[in-house]
């Protein structure tokens, strides 16, 4: 059996509060039919055909309507919580968004930032083919650069880049010309570093559901 990945997990509790939502108010609903049936076999006795008994029933009809009406706002909220925006693609629990717009590495990243994202962090092996699946061959910019330190490349998140996936090209990272210091997926999706200011790149923005 497949051990659970954290962000399974962290996706569970995340859920969790829309989970017992629902729960809770399905219960409410069975309560509430349970009571309208009730109310509903009193009445087929003619001596409790009487108005009391028809204010019962539209009592019953008002709760029966606003439970409905609150599980379609919590079914409609749930939706917008789980889907990414109009243009995006979701993995997992991210929504990405591949630019079309060639720019350098700078410029896309202020790009991605005024969506409320960042350059793609790519974290094991699951994301780079779903990554791939989407470049093809063509070069799309990253968030990693080494622009601070020469050979001491970063995530633009934090992400400790020492201890985390990699999938440079053979021979790569090789700053040609002592000026590549910015990350780039490329052919077979592999990872090249390239001179920041080039503007021939695409680029990928990513954020969180």
């Amino acid at each position: 059996m497949d051990k659970l990945r954290p962000e399974r997990i962290c996706s569970y509790f995340k859920e969790r509060p829309v989970i017992i939502t629902y729960g809770l108010l399905a219960l409410s609903f069975i309560l509430v039919i349970v009571l309208f049936a009730t109310v509903h076999s009193k009445n087929s006795q003619p001596e409790q055909k009487d108005l009391a008994s028809r204010n019962d029933m539209a009592s019953v009809n008002i709760t029966v309507n606003s439970l409905i009406e609150k599980l379609k706002t919590v079914e409609y909220e749930a939706k917008k919580k789980n889907t990414c925006d109009a243009g995006w693609s979701m993995f997992e629990s991210k929504c990405y968004f591949f630019s079309s717009t060639k720019s350098n590495w700078f410029r896309a990243r202020s790009m991605c930032v005024m969506k409320n994202s960042d350059l793609a962090v790519i974290n094991n092996k699951n994301e780079q083919t779903f990554i791939g699946g989407k470049t093809k061959n063509i070069a799309y910019w990253i968030g990693l650069t080494d622009t601070e330190a020469e050979g001491n490349w970063t995530w633009v998140d934090g992400t400790d880049y020492k201890s985390s996936y990699k999938n440079w090209k053979p021979n790569e990272p090789n700053s040609y010309g002592g000026n590549e210091d910015c990350g780039q997926v490329w052919k077979e999706a592999q990872w090249n570093d390239r001179d920041c200011h080039d503007s021939t790149p695409f680029s990928i923005c990513e954020k969180k559901l």
